[in-house]
């Protein structure tokens, strides 16, 4: 889980053109994101994309700020109309970002529990050894 101070989860934004337009907040094009997975998403200009969700709850007041402004000068909307929006989530484009995590739990959280070993005991959620029946 990122926080303000530790940023576990991030995407590095390659693209040339958008990499100069979020170095204004983030100067290494370095963003903390919500998670590794994409999300299909609208995004005016390019429609139905797939983009990573800029994390807001890891950002301080300056970059969340920044944020705003970048996404008013982008796309020609008043800053204060994106302020009073941008609770509903910030796309960064999957295109072009390479995504990485240091949170090991975000891996524990991916595995398909139903496809665990059979000596899982789903009851006691707990590792346990199943005596084998000789034939």
């Amino acid at each position: 889980m990122n926080t303000k101070d530790n940023w576990l989860t991030t995407a590095t934004i390659h693209d040339e053109k958008r990499r100069v337009r979020w170095c204004v907040v983030f100067p290494d094009g370095v963003v903390p994101i919500k998670s590794i997975l994409p999300q299909k998403v609208n995004v005016p200009v390019h429609g139905s994309v797939y983009a990573y969700m800029l994390d807001l709850d890891a950002l301080n007041d300056d970059q969340l700020f920044g944020v705003c402004h970048v996404i008013s000068s982008t796309f020609n909307i008043p800053v204060d109309e994106v302020r009073a929006e941008i609770h509903l989530g910030v796309p960064i484009l999957a295109e072009d970002v390479s995504v990485g995590t240091r949170d090991q739990g975000i891996f524990f959280s991916l595995i398909n529990h139903e496809e665990r070993s059979p000596y899982w005991d789903h009851d006691e959620d707990l590792f346990h050894h199943q005596e084998w029946e000789e034939d």
